[in-house]
């Protein structure tokens, strides 16, 4: 078999293997295809999707040999993966079912299925956990991963670009097979770093590079990020991850086990009473936990952030929170209750789940409808502006 028949039949079967194929030395000899693989650990793998997707009597003319590479200087260390955040380790219940169901459907099809991912959510509640699956799944079989947070690429963008180094920075990240940028949201007002990554972006997905983002909030609510970077954001599937009571107490469940500390109810229920919905809130607190036995953890009392915002969306408008969350259709009370709902999202970052439940709404519509009229009111009009910002600030020195 010649070099370009055997390359023009993988483009024909299967993109995932055509994509490893471009890191590999490939040559021919007495009419068989030697193939070399830098990782000997991959040798295995890249025999088995060879055999799957060309089948036992082509895959017969292909040999996988590999080659020993010093551990120190291997590609991995450049990854920025941790190899403890995988598919197999995160928890799935209801809030982040969909966004788990994505991410494995991405790194099984990586630049075809969902391409780019964008997954946003509060803090905490496993989006890193999630990319960096992504990550490792796809490095596993061979390809080749950069996992960035938003800050640290932006440090890397102005360090090439010191040195003088920039086009070696972009022929480095143009040679991805899977683009992972976490905490999107910290691109805000870098206008440099916007335009590096927006270039890279449209580089990436000619190439059918897979790209997966995560930020704090959804897309359009980013600030002084460009419009076109935006719109490259939204051009594939963006999926909100929340984390619901259920799931949250499987997961302080498995943080005791993992500590070796014993699974009690009533060290659960006090979890759960001392954390909000934060992974790492909940790491933290059985970690105090064990230093410091129950009595180093104080329940949470009073009333929750989003109670917070409707009382003080209330008092302003002269109006009671029952009102807010009722289902009068007067004017001022139905302003009040969009501005709530804003400021819930704004301020507290609850998912629109969450706003909609504390507001006693059955789904999430009338939330989203909500925040995009008062975005609206709010650039066309400063007034609302005004007020908008007035409440904001209490709001924060309150919560």
């Amino acid at each position: 078999m010649r070099i370009n028949t055997f390359i023009d039949l993988v483009k024909n079967r299967d993109r995932t293997l055509l994509k490893i194929l471009r890191h590999l030395k490939i040559a021919e000899k007495d009419g068989r295809i030697f193939l070399t693989v830098p990782d000997p650990d991959k040798r295995e793998y890249v025999e088995n999707l060879i055999r799957l997707k060309l089948g036992d009597s082509l895959a017969g003319e292909v040999v996988v040999v590999s080659e020993e590479k010093n551990r120190e200087t291997s590609p991995d260390l450049h990854t920025g993966l941790s190899r403890r955040f995988t598919f197999d380790n995160f928890i799935v219940g209801e809030g982040n079912r969909l966004a788990y169901e994505v991410a494995v459907a991405v790194s099984e099809n990586p630049g075809s299925t969902y391409n780019p991912f964008f997954l946003y959510g509060r803090v905490g509640i496993g989006k890193t956990h999630l990319l960096q699956a992504i990550g490792n799944r796809c490095l596993d079989k061979g390809l080749k991963v950069a996992y960035r947070s938003a800050p640290e690429f932006s440090e890397e963008v102005v360090r090439y670009i010191k040195e003088g180094r920039i086009s070696e920075f972009r022929n480095m990240y143009r040679e991805v097979d899977v683009l992972l940028i976490d905490d999107v949201q910290f691109l805000s007002g870098k206008e440099r770093t916007q335009m590096e990554l927006f270039n890279l972006f449209n580089h990436l997905y000619m190439k059918d590079s897979q790209i997966v983002l995560a930020s704090d909030r959804h897309p359009r609510e980013l600030k002084d990020i460009s419009d076109r970077l935006i719109s490259r954001f939204e051009g594939g599937v963006v999926v909100e991850i929340t984390l619901d009571e259920m799931t949250k107490i499987e997961i302080v469940r498995k943080k005791l086990q993992e500590l070796k500390l014993t699974v009690q109810e009533n060290i659960v229920r006090l979890i759960m009473e001392s954390t909000g919905p934060s992974v790492r809130e909940i790491e933290g607190a059985i970690k105090t936990l064990k230093l410091g036995g129950s009595g180093a953890l104080k329940p949470k009392r009073g009333r929750t952030d989003l109670d917070t915002v409707q009382e003080t969306v209330a008092t302003y408008f002269g109006i009671s929170r029952e009102e807010i969350l009722g289902n009068s259709r007067s004017g001022r009370v139905a302003r009040a209750r969009r501005f709530a709902m804003y400021l819930c999202r704004k301020v507290t970052g609850a998912s629109l789940i969450e706003i909609a439940r504390s507001f006693g709404r059955k789904d999430h519509t009338t939330v989203i409808h909500s925040i995009r009229k008062v975005e609206e009111e709010r650039r066309k009009d400063r007034k609302t502006d005004y007020i908008l910002s007035f409440l904001e600030r209490q709001l924060r020195e309150r919560i």
